[in-house]
């Protein structure tokens, strides 16, 4: 789990959940608000984002598996993506703006 960037101390799970939905959250140490990086904020969801199209698009087209497949399929990965995306996130102390990742 990433560590504050103003007082070093280690964030738990359930605080990087929190800030990975309000994408802000303070510190429980010094109480100075952090943010996600926007780098890491944006790989995450892409880490998820991307091989749940290419999964779900091949088992409806190929496999022609039916809405209830489709379904649990859909359940499976959002419970997954939830409880690994705040594991991926990094702090910062600023808010950043939409920019180019390079």
């Amino acid at each position: 789990m990433p560590h504050c960037q103003n007082c070093g101390y280690q964030w738990n799970w359930k605080d990087m959940f929190k800030l990975s939905l309000k994408s802000k959250q303070p510190c429980r140490n010094c109480d100075k608000l952090q943010y996600p990086t926007y780098q890491s904020h944006f790989w995450s969801y892409m880490l998820f984002l991307i091989p749940f199209v290419l999964v779900f698009n091949f088992v409806s087209i190929y496999l022609e598996a039916g809405w209830p497949i489709l379904l649990l399929i859909l359940l499976v990965h959002l419970t997954l993506a939830l409880l690994l995306m705040p594991s991926l996130l990094k702090l910062s102390n600023t808010k950043h703006k939409f920019q180019k990742l390079i």
